[in-house]
């Protein structure tokens, strides 16, 4: 990824978050200016300084290193991903069966 977009993504979800840049400053240490320079795209943040700014955002920390290009996504997180989804159809379909034949006892 680059830093334009990384940046991008921040901002964005800074002000999802109603956090001007001070009180991100504040909450996770990392300085205002350094956040500013971070979100226009002039600086690419350290994985300590995304580790910092993982909560107050509401990431998990593996997310933003895999936005910032740190990690990449495992093809086991999406075969994992499609496995839960399949387990949670048939559990659905076996409890709409079962009720089924509780409601015609």
């Amino acid at each position: 990824m680059n830093t334009n977009n990384l940046g991008r993504i921040i901002k964005e979800r800074r002000k999802a978050k109603n956090l001007t840049l001070k009180r991100l400053a504040d909450m996770s240490g990392v300085h205002l200016a350094h956040l500013g320079r971070i979100e226009r795209g002039e600086r690419f943040p350290s994985a300590h300084v995304l580790r910092v700014l993982a909560e107050p955002l509401g990431f998990a920390e593996i997310d933003l290193f895999k936005l910032a290009g740190f990690l990449s996504r495992d093809e086991s997180v999406d075969r994992l991903d499609k496995l839960k989804k399949e387990i949670k159809r048939e559990l659905d379909d076996t409890l709409g069966n079962l009720h089924k034949k509780i409601d015609s006892l």
